[in-house]
């Protein structure tokens, strides 16, 4: 899966901007706050329909009524128009120019990983952060998890809106509560298994990555952490009381958490800065190799601020990577002089100055 080019329009601080991808290395090069961060930004808007960071508003250049993301993307050796469109009117994708009719549908037509400087937070941040990681890559790659997440969360609402009624003393209708408790335990055993089935999996390849990476034979591991101790709805009726105390449902996938264990340590109690920014890193490109395998394709990889706290060892092994992986990637960097000459020859180098990017070397080009 590879971009060919991209146009933003009143998107942040462009204005408007048309770039050219180069099918591998695309370094974007510029001083903070001149707009390297939201290019990155609006190429993974133009896959999950929203910014990783910020509410919809925020993506529309002040002054303007909208703004919108397209791109020509081929995917499996073929080519496609993808476009993501923001107003006051909402937010709307199309495929080929046809508008998407629900935007679950869109999602997972491109497929990107994202590695930010925020992503120590799935380390050391609350469960929610892990839970949404896992859920955004599944949702990208897997079209069942996505509807049962979104049964499941219905559900959940449901139970819970009558969990607070019978909490008030309300009319309560149990034959409803009890209907609804055994919605959420199937809904939510089929989310918890193909959770488990992916972290198992992403583990084997996070632990090998990590092991490239920083050239240590430390074993690096990620565990699944479920709420419930045994089947989902046996602990659903087993905490029915406590689910009416608290007026809510204190067990299931919406619970659930992952850790990451180097050697035999937790890393989020244990592991170094440096070293939580190298697991983040690993589990991204292992996640790469992930979308590439169930899709047949590989993502487009985009990493922002990767190369801080990386000395010139580990920048080059990264880019080693990338490069012999063929995965079209777009990094963000203030300056590249501790990457080989040899591996720049190989990129298309482009500089960013308030909100407008200059191509300044393309591979292939004399």
């Amino acid at each position: 899966m590879k971009i060919k080019t991209i146009a933003l329009t009143n998107f942040r601080n462009y204005r408007k901007q048309n770039v050219t991808l180069g099918p591998g290395l695309n370094f974007i090069i510029g001083q903070n706050g001149e707009g390297k961060t939201n290019f990155l930004e609006a190429v993974y808007v133009l896959s999950l329909v929203k910014s990783y960071k910020a509410p919809d508003k925020d993506l529309v250049q002040i002054g303007s009524d909208s703004s919108r993301v397209a791109a020509t993307v081929t995917a499996n050796e073929r080519d496609m128009d993808l476009a993501v469109t923001f107003s006051d009117q909402g937010k709307m994708a199309s495929h080929n120019r046809e508008a998407a009719g629900k935007l679950s549908d869109y999602i997972g037509t491109m497929n990107v990983v994202l590695f930010s400087p925020d992503d120590l937070e799935l380390i050391k941040g609350g469960p929610a952060e892990r839970r949404y990681f896992i859920d955004v890559v599944l949702g990208q790659t897997n079209r069942i998890y996505l509807e049962d997440l979104t049964q499941y969360k219905h559900i959940l609402k449901q139970r819970n809106e009558l969990l607070k009624q019978m909490q008030e003393n309300k009319h309560a209708d149990e034959t409803l509560f009890d209907v609804l408790t055994e919605q959420l335990g199937a809904a939510g055993e089929k989310i918890i298994n193909t959770r488990k089935a992916f972290i198992a999996e992403l583990s084997v390849d996070t632990g090998k990555m990590y092991r490239y990476l920083t050239t240590k034979n430390e074993e690096l591991s990620i565990k699944y952490l479920p709420s419930a101790e045994a089947n989902l709805l046996q602990e659903l009726k087993r905490r029915k009381s406590n689910d009416l105390f608290t007026g809510t449902t204190n067990a299931g996938p919406h619970r659930d958490d992952i850790e990451w264990i180097l050697g035999d340590r937790i890393a989020k109690n244990y592991a170094s800065q440096g070293e939580q920014r190298m697991i983040v890193l690993a589990v991204n490109m292992a996640l790469c190799d992930y979308i590439a395998k169930v899709k047949k394709d590989r993502p487009i990889f985009l990493l922002d601020d990767v190369f801080s706290e990386l000395d010139a060892e580990k920048q080059n092994r990264l880019i080693q990577y990338l490069v012999k992986s063929g995965i079209q990637t777009v990094i963000t960097a203030t300056s590249l002089v501790e990457i080989d000459d040899s591996f720049k020859k190989q990129a298309n180098i482009y500089h960013v100055f308030k909100g407008s990017i200059r191509e300044e070397y393309q591979h292939g080009k004399s």
